[in-house]
């Protein structure tokens, strides 16, 4: 009897633990409410911040910081602001600095660019701000974590080149700046900055977009692939200046990306898929529909948002989107959520088996939540603010940040 017991208990002891009921389990959440900054851990939702005007709530790589941006109303001058969830503080750590702060992918440090001016802060010297480079366009850290490509004009003239550049953090001396790449820009063409950069898994392809004036690029900007190694570059389609509609695949050299020139998202916008380096693309949007937001399921499987296409320019009339799953293997496409007729569905993540997206009637939004491969979908976060909207192209990065863990 003894033996059998023994055998018994050995036997549950290697049996995969059986998955939460709950699909909201160790799912973590930042978000703005009335323009406060909440932070929601599983079913706990915990107010963290009840002055002024905050937007851009986003994580470090461990979840321990939120930094976020603030002002005192809406319009003002945003000033740059870190939380520490265990120790409940907060800490301010640069005033005017733009919506391009980012964590570093291997430690609690932030990289922020104030005007044309790149500065890191390491969250264990909060007093002490670094500057690294000056007169940049745009930053994003190298995958390493050990250094940044930033991106600077040749010169103040409108057709310069532009240089891409390797930032060498070193702990006891200022950073080495080497420079990478140069985009050579032509007489009759107007680039005038990059947006931030994205490797591919492998780490061997960089994208990224080639931004022109302002007014212009409202309109359209050029996405481009690099090789790591610079000796490839490839200026590829046409698309908004969305960094959300631009992502590699979790695994292989795909890039899925929303292309389309127009200002308005309810146009020309078409969900396209690049392998590399091949450089083979292909659209999955079918006639008469629009693609907005994406996320990978996995090397086979993307998500959009997808309405169909409307060219009256009533945007507040307008049919808002649903969330398809398309099959890259066989482009088999299915209609995975419906929302009523006056909401929407924006912005599909997964994270930890579980698909979570924005539903908004433009009025008012909720935090959904479902299983990745199961059916039923419920509220996680109920009455967060709206992001921005131009043209019915939302930004809900404002409003709404997930942690997507480590």
């Amino acid at each position: 009897m003894k033996k059998v017991l023994i055998l018994a208990f050995l036997i549950f002891s290697f049996l995969p633990v059986a998955a939460s009921a709950d699909p909201k389990e160790n799912l973590k959440a930042a978000f703005v409410r009335d323009d406060h900054l909440w932070i929601k851990i599983k079913e706990k939702e915990i107010k963290i911040e009840d002055t002024g005007y905050v937007r851009y709530p986003k994580w470090s790589f461990d979840g321990s910081w939120v930094a976020y941006l603030k002002g005192a109303k809406e319009g003002d001058i945003m000033d740059l602001w870190v939380y520490n969830l265990k120790r409940n503080r907060h800490f301010k750590v640069k005033e005017n600095v733009g919506v391009n702060f980012q964590w570093a992918p291997n430690e609690n440090s932030i990289g922020l660019q104030a005007a044309k001016n790149l500065f890191i802060l390491h969250t264990r010297q909060l007093g002490l701000i670094t500057p690294i480079a000056k007169n940049i366009e745009n930053f994003s850290w190298q995958p390493s974590g050990k250094g940044l490509l930033i991106s600077t004009k040749k010169s103040p003239e409108l057709h310069s080149d532009i240089i891409l550049s390797k930032v060498i953090l070193r702990k006891k001396e200022m950073p080495a700046v080497n420079d990478f790449y140069t985009i050579k820009i032509g007489e009759n063409e107007i680039y005038a900055s990059t947006s931030e950069f994205k490797w591919s898994n492998d780490k061997k392809w960089i994208s990224f977009l080639l931004i022109p004036t302002a007014s212009l690029s409202a309109d359209g900007n050029t996405l481009c692939v690099l090789s790591a190694n610079g000796k490839t570059f490839k200026k590829i389609d046409e698309m908004l200046n969305e960094p959300i509609w631009f992502q590699w695949a979790p695994f292989h050299a795909l890039l899925g990306y929303v292309s389309g020139v127009g200002r308005e998202a309810t146009i020309n916008k078409k969900l396209k898929v690049l392998t590399v380096p091949s450089m083979k693309n292909v659209n999955h949007t079918p006639r008469g529909y629009v693609d907005r937001d994406l996320t990978w399921q996995n090397n086979r499987s993307v998500i959009v948002s997808r309405s169909k296409e409307n060219g009256s320019g009533d945007f507040s009339e307008g049919v808002l989107p649903s969330l398809y799953k398309i099959s890259l293997t066989d482009n088999n496409q299915t209609q995975i959520t419906v929302p009523s007729e006056k909401d929407g569905d924006f912005r599909p993540e997964i994270v930890k088996n579980n698909l979570i997206w924005i539903r908004t009637d433009r009025k008012n939004a909720d935090v959904m939540i479902s299983p990745t491969y199961k059916s039923g979908e419920v509220v996680w976060v109920k009455n967060i603010n709206l992001g921005s909207s131009y043209y019915e192209k939302w930004s809900w990065d404002e409003v709404f940040s997930l942690y997507t863990g480590r």
